[in-house]
């Protein structure tokens, strides 16, 4: 009975035993004991207000401007955009089209992901080549049976959803050739390659935009279509590549020697040594700076509304321009703050996810 209870004492003593441990260090001595007061003043200040707002006294059901009070926060005014939001002034009616090119879209990407992990490179690229393909002209209703709607209708968080999903696998391919062109032997590819990394990595995207709408059009030929959002994910997808590129060259520079020359001494290819050693290995070392680049693209798709598009923060701020809800500023923009940070904190998890998966194969 004894053993028992000194057991029972010893299982709860890790709590207790964290707590005190945080404690002593968050006062282990005068100057870290100040930092650690004044970081509860500031977050007791801020957060107890901040809760009052968004919680406390905020209003959560309502069916119009009426139904605030204006005390706290007016989330009714979310739910009530909530349409608007996720899918811009496309047509209610129609958004099942934009539900299906959502899903293509994704199932191409897992698709895609599935085949790359089988090292069947050409098979991964043709099924994120149709996905991308087929969920355009959905979200545009441009196949048969479906009605067409203009870009300029579209909008909200689906159409930042697809921006990426179309401009991470295009950047990520095109970074991909561009890495290995700035690592060729031959001085012209590699000059081109060059030229186009640092000179893309060097203007603003802002700028790339806007050349991508005006100009782009000038360079097709007479007759062609100029569609918005296909200039507009032509100028993301050249941006974006650059530092994909950047990111998959230090992994390519990481690769050990001995990597290379162990496959060519197995009678293996130039490109099955690279398909097979080679970038398995230098996109598992260029993990993390491949996910900050697709963090980036998150965050860069809102600056479509610069060029007339009006993704999620647009569709925000359009909404907040309603003057019948009266100053709902706060509540849009912490809405569309959130939800980028979820993107790109569910992109972070996944990741972790993959690091954590290479280092038990490498391990094994």
């Amino acid at each position: 009975m004894t053993a028992q209870a000194g057991t029972a004492n010893q299982d709860r003593t890790p709590g207790r035993n964290a707590v005190s441990d945080f404690i002593r260090r968050s006062f282990s001595d005068r100057r870290t004991g100040i930092v650690t007061v004044l970081a509860l003043i500031i977050l007791v200040g801020g957060g107890v207000p901040f809760l009052e707002w968004a919680l406390f006294n905020a209003d959560f059901v309502g069916n119009g401007p009426a139904d605030c009070r204006r005390v706290g926060a007016c989330w009714v005014f979310i739910a009530q955009k909530a349409g608007q939001l996720g899918y811009g002034f496309y047509p209610q009616d129609l958004r099942w089209q934009v539900n299906i090119s959502m899903a293509v879209s994704a199932l191409g990407l897992v698709g895609a992901f599935a085949a790359a992990r089988r090292y069947q490179v050409a098979l991964a690229a043709a099924v994120y080549a149709v996905s991308v393909v087929l969920s355009f002209d959905i979200f545009g209703g441009r196949l048969p049976g479906l009605t067409q709607v203009a870009v300029e209708k579209w909008g909200g968080l689906t159409l930042t959803l697809l921006l990426f999903s179309i401009g991470v696998g295009v950047s990520f391919l095109l970074g991909g050739l561009l890495a290995m062109g700035r690592r060729s032997e031959r001085p012209v590819i590699r000059s081109i390659a060059s030229v186009y990394v640092e000179f893309m990595r060097g203007v603003p995207l802002i700028a790339i935009l806007f050349v991508a709408v005006i100009l782009l059009p000038l360079f097709l030929p007479s007759g062609a279509d100029a569609n918005l959002f296909l200039r507009i994910v032509i100028g993301i997808c050249l941006y974006t590549s650059s530092y994909m590129a950047e990111a998959i060259r230090a992994g390519l520079d990481a690769v050990p020697t001995g990597s290379r020359e162990a496959a060519y001494a197995l009678g293996l290819s130039n490109w099955n040594t690279q398909k097979l050693v080679v970038f398995p290995q230098a996109l598992t070392i260029s993990l993390p700076g491949l996910i900050n680049t697709m963090v980036a693209l998150v965050k860069d798709t809102s600056l479509v509304i610069i060029v007339g598009v009006h993704d999620l923060l647009g569709s925000t701020q359009l909404a907040i321009g309603d003057v019948a809800w009266g100053n709902v500023l706060w509540e849009g923009y912490f809405f569309a703050g959130a939800v980028y940070f979820l993107m790109c904190y569910v992109l972070n998890c996944v990741g972790r996810h993959l690091e954590a998966k290479a280092r038990r194969a490498t391990a094994r």
